[in-house]
């Protein structure tokens, strides 16, 4: 995990191990960051240059799962595991970072035990940054506008960060969610500002792969947002060198007809090494096919050759590779 030493698991790890951090009374931002886009990144660099000219830390309260999962009671697919978040928060240039569970005991808080308690109190902050349009404690009592009164009252400076939009499309997890879930890479781009890719730890299958010629590294998709089923050219970073690879997210019907949920599937062009254990980064690029039930093996094998042909094709046309 990235910064190990500057992430917390709670207010009250921060309290024990950040002391020096919550000394120099930091400057907070609280949210969901899923996905880290534009619109964040935007924020985070308010809350990062605030930051330098009170010479003070830069601090990220944010959350494993999106709270609306708890407060909905509904899936709420994550743009990112948090170990990505946490990659990308850092690259911000945030100096700390607690990650919470999102709970009934983080949930139930109301807008001025959160600033009073929590962002004063446990973390010492001299101020807080919020998004134009979050809303803060329970039943989202906490607008700006109560925040920055309890702030005045109890010491604590509170400002907002400005909207933003690209191509007249306001930032907003959910369109980056729908565009990923419409398989739409270029909107995603253009709103998250990179690649959009799923992260994950490889997993052990059951080798089948090999036995055709063509290994996998298989990484879960429980918890993520990802595009529709089928074949998709990508590329990512192994050992510091890119490779293109052709990945298939689906059930593998003609070899897993029992299998209902769907696996992220990736074979590494021109690499010959074990995955197994290590984190992945799979940039997405381009969509090949849907995926299909073919007759046997021997169709699956041809097929997944001239998928590979195509991939290869496109990804040197487009300079990908």
């Amino acid at each position: 995990m990235p910064h190990r030493a500057n992430t917390f698991d709670s207010f009250e790890d921060f309290r024990k191990r950040g002391t020096k951090l919550r000394d120099l009374r930091p400057v907070v931002s609280v949210g969901s960051f899923d996905g880290v886009h534009l619109g964040h990144q935007y924020l985070l660099n308010e809350l990062v240059e605030w930051a330098k000219r009170e010479h003070a830390p830069s601090v990220v309260v944010t959350f494993r799962r999106h709270p609306r999962a708890i407060t909905l009671g509904r899936d709420m697919p994550s743009l990112n595991s948090p170990e990505q978040k946490l990659r990308l928060l850092y690259k911000a240039g945030i100096d700390s970072v607690i990650m919470l569970d999102f709970d009934e005991s983080v949930r139930n808080l109301n807008a001025q035990s959160f600033l009073v308690d929590v962002i004063k109190g446990h973390l010492g902050a001299r101020g807080m940054l919020v998004g134009f349009n979050n809303r803060i404690g329970k039943d989202g009592e906490g607008t700006f506008e109560r925040l920055h009164q309890l702030g005045l009252e109890h010491g604590v400076e509170v400002r907002h960060s400005d909207p933003l939009a690209v191509s007249g499309q306001a930032m907003s997890s959910s369109a980056i969610r729908n565009h990923v879930a419409a398989g739409d890479f270029l909107w995603a781009r253009k709103l998250l500002g990179r690649p959009y890719s799923i992260g994950g730890v490889v997993q052990h299958g059951d080798k089948r792969g090999r036995t055709i010629g063509f290994p996998t590294a298989n990484l879960p998709l429980e918890g993520l947002a990802y595009p529709p089923q089928g074949v998709y050219g990508v590329r990512l970073k192994i050992d510091g060198a890119w490779h293109t690879g052709a990945a298939n997210i689906g059930t593998r019907p003609t070899v897993d007809p029992a299998r209902h949920t769907p696996l992220l599937e990736v074979h590494v062009l021109d690499y010959d090494g074990d995955l197994y254990g290590r984190e992945l980064e799979v940039i997405f690029l381009f969509h090949v096919r849907a995926e299909k039930k073919f007759a046997g093996l021997p169709e699956l094998k041809t097929q997944l050759a001239r998928d590979i042909d195509e991939i290869r094709r496109r990804a040197a046309e487009e300079q990908f590779a």
